[in-house]
């Protein structure tokens, strides 16, 4: 309620021999035990509204979260790779080097260059943002004495985003509407979950036997996960495989993690469109995206949702010839797969 309905409430519990007017004592002490009324009514309906996770963010959803189920926010991960360096020269640890666009990566060690050396490297701003494609990386703020050229000739990988308020939510929810007890099912799910990068997970009991579970997991851009990443679940929740109790699982659980088969889609499709630059990439942009929202769920590729996806692409003003595959068809997707973006052709039409 707000200040004045509280006040005429007030007022209205008044005799009307008493003078009410404005300015009056009675009307002063009333208007002013309203504000504090309202200020209590706000401060109860902010504290009620904080009792559902859903209308919290930031530190106030991590603190809720973490007091009532010990479940922490996954950190950003920093992306790495490898430099080839040419020249006469020492890499020192800490040195820095960087894309056209300005993002940066140290080097991890200590490098003697003499000809060619490989040098290992992480990105310094945490997160996606350092998942650069291959020959990218090719100059140096601060020129290294002997050392004439670098570039990366594959792409940086492992650079992974804090995980989001809604990311973090749905783990929360998940753990609150599908119980762990011991070490069932949703146990391992959780597991999984907890690991960096992990964007989602599929359990298989008796995957490999008695005894065993297999951990099926794609990473938080619905890929297939690399095997870093597949590495590091493996070591969290059972290091080799060995079933001795050494990660999360318990003694004689034998966890058997890996990516989830990546199956290509790939999509022919003419638009129309006022102008072509660029629509290449925003439509196979627009595919990722979709193929992302269903990974782990659901058990197709839409024929007509990937079609939509297509046609509400930033430029395109219409579309025809859409296939996927060669069909014009849903395309299946195994329990132990994802879909994946494939060869995605694009006819142009302008109007």
């Amino acid at each position: 309620m707000s200040v004045d309905s509280i006040h005429a409430a007030l007022l209205a519990q008044i005799p009307d021999s008493y003078q009410k007017t404005t300015g009056f004592p009675t009307w002063m002490l009333t208007r002013a035990m309203a504000h504090g009324l309202a200020e209590g009514e706000s401060a109860i309906t902010k504290a009620q509204q904080n009792l559902d996770p859903e209308n919290l963010h930031g530190d106030d959803l991590t603190h809720y979260v973490f007091t009532r189920t010990g479940q922490e926010r996954r950190e950003a991960v920093f992306a790495s790779g490898m430099l080839t360096v040419s020249g006469e020269g020492i890499i020192q640890a800490g040195d820095l080097f960087e894309t056209e666009g300005g993002i940066q990566f140290r080097a991890a060690e200590t490098v003697i260059v003499s000809g060619t050396a490989n040098v290992p490297v992480f990105c310094v701003t945490p997160g996606a943002a350092g998942n650069v494609a291959a020959g990218t990386v090719c100059k140096m703020p601060v020129q290294l004495p002997g050392i004439d050229s670098i570039t990366n000739p594959l792409p940086m990988t492992n650079g992974f985003d804090a995980e989001t308020d809604a990311e973090l939510l749905e783990r929360f929810l998940e753990r609150l509407q599908q119980p762990v007890t011991g070490s069932n099912k949703w146990q391992y799910l959780m597991w999984a979950k907890e690991v960096s990068g992990v964007g989602a997970a599929r359990v298989f009991p008796l995957g490999h036997g008695d005894g065993t579970v297999d951990v099926i997991i794609i990473d938080s851009d619905g890929q297939p996960a690399n095997p870093a990443l597949v590495q590091a679940v493996q070591e969290y929740i059972d290091p080799e495989s060995a079933g001795k109790g050494e990660g999360q699982a318990g003694i004689g659980a034998h966890c058997y993690v890996s990516a989830a088969e990546g199956v290509a889609v790939d999509v022919a499709v003419t638009v129309k469109c006022l102008d072509s630059t660029g629509i290449s990439e925003a439509v196979q942009k627009s595919i990722v995206s979709y193929l992302a929202s269903i990974a782990f769920q659901q058990d197709y590729v839409s024929y007509g949702k990937l079609a939509v996806a297509v046609n509400e692409t930033a430029g395109v003003l219409d579309y025809r010839d859409f296939t996927i595959n060669g069909y014009t068809a849903n395309i299946p997707v195994g329990e132990r797969q994802v879909a994946i973006c494939g060869e995605v052709t694009v006819a142009c039409e302008n109007t």
